[in-house]
């Protein structure tokens, strides 16, 4: 009877994907700030969050949208995130110049790398319910603290991305200032693009 039970158990976790090669690495862990309350801690896990504050509103990854993508458009890289502001499908792209990497492997060169976002080589643009907007920068930055290689079974699976930004900007005739963001992405065949 025991080996019966044994037996049984051993099938259902089998047939409940006990070997399955799924890691699920797409999925979004968001673990609240308490500091920053909706907005998801800052981690270097490969969690697939992002947020920020536009003035006091929250702008973060959710279930609906890749929260993560990098595109490289010839000499260009462009970080795109996707999220939600309250029931609003919001996106932000960072556009930096002369920087391509050949596949998500290369973005490992942007660890502790800093970009000014006033900077001639770099553009902020906001895609919206109102369309696409370059937004001009006043002061602000975009810091990718670190990126790592993650591996699976002595494969590599993609690049984890994580850092931080603020900026300040003009919206509608409007002094805007998003603040305290912060990113965990991980980026591989699935969200990397090169045209």
């Amino acid at each position: 009877m025991k080996s019966h039970s044994l037996f049984f158990l051993s099938i259902l976790f089998i047939f409940a994907g006990g070997c399955s090669t799924d890691y699920q690495l797409h999925r979004s862990v968001f673990i609240n700030d308490k500091n920053n309350p909706g907005l998801p801690e800052y981690s270097e896990w490969g969690y697939n969050t992002f947020g920020t504050y536009i003035d006091r509103k929250v702008f973060v990854s959710d279930e609906y949208n890749q929260p993560g993508k990098i595109i490289i458009n010839n000499d260009s890289c462009h970080l795109l995130l996707s999220g939600r502001s309250n029931t609003e499908n919001i996106s932000l792209e960072f556009a930096f110049k002369g920087y391509s990497p050949a596949d998500y492997s290369g973005l490992i060169s942007l660890n502790n790398t800093t970009f000014d976002l006033k900077g001639k080589d770099c553009i902020v643009l906001l895609n919206d319910s109102k369309g696409s907007r370059k937004l001009t920068v006043y002061e602000g930055s975009l810091f990718f603290k670190r990126v790592q290689k993650l591996y699976v079974d002595k494969v590599l699976t993609e690049s984890i991305l994580s850092g931080t930004f603020d900026f300040k900007t003009i919206i509608n005739g409007e002094p805007v200032t998003f603040s305290n963001g912060r990113f965990d992405l991980g980026i591989g065949n699935d969200n990397f693009f090169k045209f």
